[in-house]
């Protein structure tokens, strides 16, 4: 009996050596096909990395000019009188920026402090589509009639 089932194995093909050559080969489409997985998923991971760091560039290139913009709209306020902050002209209170920044808009506000005659509280905003980069400061303007030097 132990004979015959030998033989119908050797009938069959299924020599020790051969069903260790096959076995190697489905192993070996299974590493290829887990290979390409990790690869895969490595690759999606990279994107994934590196397109959230344009879009990080992007917002910071945008904050820096914004940022510019706005200090470039604050300089226009500081050269103002006392009389042209307490009524911020059109001109300067809003508006858009010159090409290449003309994506870029701008609005200021200007209130007086409630505590310290002459200090000015200056907020401006540049707007674009999709955010806005504010920049508040305070200036302070010597009230007319105050002591000053040389009186």
């Amino acid at each position: 009996m132990w004979r015959a089932s030998a033989r119908s194995g050797a009938r069959r093909g299924a020599s020790p050596r051969r069903a260790g050559a096959r076995a190697r080969r489905g192993v070996s489409l299974l590493e290829a096909v887990a290979a390409l997985a990790i690869v895969g998923a490595t690759s999606a991971s990279v994107l994934a990395v590196t397109g959230a760091g344009v879009r990080t560039a992007e917002r910071a290139r945008r904050a820096l000019e914004a940022t510019a913009l706005a200090q470039e709209a604050l300089a226009r306020i500081t050269l103002l009188s006392e009389a042209s902050l307490r009524a911020l002209p059109d001109s300067v209170g809003a508006g858009t920026f010159a090409t290449p920044f003309d994506e870029y808009a701008w609005q200021a506000a200007v209130r007086p402090d409630a505590t310290i005659p002459g200090l000015y509280r200056v907020e401006v905003a540049v707007t674009w589509d999709g955010g806005t980069q504010p920049l508040n400061t305070a200036l302070y303007r010597r009230p007319a009639g105050a002591p000053g030097r040389g009186q």
